[in-house]
């Protein structure tokens, strides 16, 4: 289906997609006082010395095919945002989310997941079919939403994507991305897989090869160039904020450690198929099984 960028401004896109169970009001951000909120939140997220994208670049963006929808209080309070532009692939017109922020406060409310199925629906409104993002493969909280319930795919891992940056959120590592894809709704359910989260000790877990930087007894290795092995684990860490907090020094041995294993096995046809919590070690692995022959 063409794009056709009037069509949000003709009516066949919503504006005010309504109000969650826990009361936040969802709607579209198209006001300069909303956009503004934006600007200010990405600051509060990200910090000062981030590469914010400003209000009246939004507007701008918004207003030739590109969505922000936004997270409020009752109260009219900005808690958080979605924001991809429009842009062309392969001949198809798509969207880039290129950020999704939520303030602090109302983290694990479910506003992140929320913001993305409306992202989703909007798009699928105007004929987009599908949407692609970047998230840190170090944490895990978004792999879990990621992976486990949009039921993203992953297109490429790339290393140091936005360079080092004076975020307090990148905390001076590389900004290493894993790139993923999600269909809208209008490609279809079939191509949307989300994941139901398992947790090892109970499924089997312990006896698949495990990729990490810090093995513990009863890890099993594995020889990546292997490719008979039908699944293995990358270990991360359960909360990589935690760990730059107590040992920061460690933080940069998660993300060389993890990268290597996910070029390696990115290269020899592993497909990621969710993240796993092992609640009894407190541990996060991806869980990668290879690609069918043919496929």
């Amino acid at each position: 289906m063409p794009l056709d960028l009037d069509d949000h401004s003709r009516g066949a896109s919503v504006t005010d997609y309504g109000v969650d169970a826990r009361g936040f009001v969802y709607r579209a951000i198209t006001s300069a006082e909303d956009a503004t909120a934006c600007a200010a939140l990405q600051s509060e997220i990200w910090g000062s010395a981030f590469d914010a994208v400003p209000g009246s670049l939004m507007r701008i963006v918004t207003s030739i095919g590109g969505l922000a929808i936004g997270a409020f209080e009752p109260s009219g309070e900005l808690v958080g945002f979605v924001f991809s532009l429009v842009g062309m692939q392969g001949g198809e017109p798509i969207h880039w989310s290129h950020m999704l922020g939520v303030r602090e406060s109302a983290r694990g409310a479910g506003v992140g997941r929320h913001l993305k199925e409306l992202q989703s629906e909007e798009l699928a409104r105007r004929g987009i079919r599908r949407m692609l993002w970047t998230f840190d493969p170090l944490q895990a909280r978004n792999a879990h939403l990621n992976f486990n319930r949009l039921g993203v795919r992953v297109i490429d891992y790339v290393e140091n994507m936005y360079g080092i940056t004076a975020s307090p959120l990148h905390h001076g590592l590389p900004t290493d991305r894993i790139v993923v894809m999600l269909p809208t709704a209008s490609a279809g359910s079939r191509e949307r897989r989300p994941r139901t989260p398992s947790r090892n000790g109970t499924n089997g877990t312990n006896a698949i090869p495990v990729l990490t930087p810090f093995p513990r007894t009863g890890d099993l290795t594995v020889d990546i160039a292997d490719t008979s092995v039908p699944s293995i684990l990358i270990e991360i860490p359960t909360d990589l904020q935690h760990v730059i907090a107590k040992t920061p020094d460690v933080a940069s041995t998660w993300r060389f450690a993890t990268r290597a294993s996910f070029l390696q096995a990115l290269r020899r046809g592993y497909e990621v198929a969710g993240l796993r919590r092992d609640l009894t070690t407190d541990r996060a692995f991806y869980t990668l099984v290879a690609r069918p022959s043919g496929a």
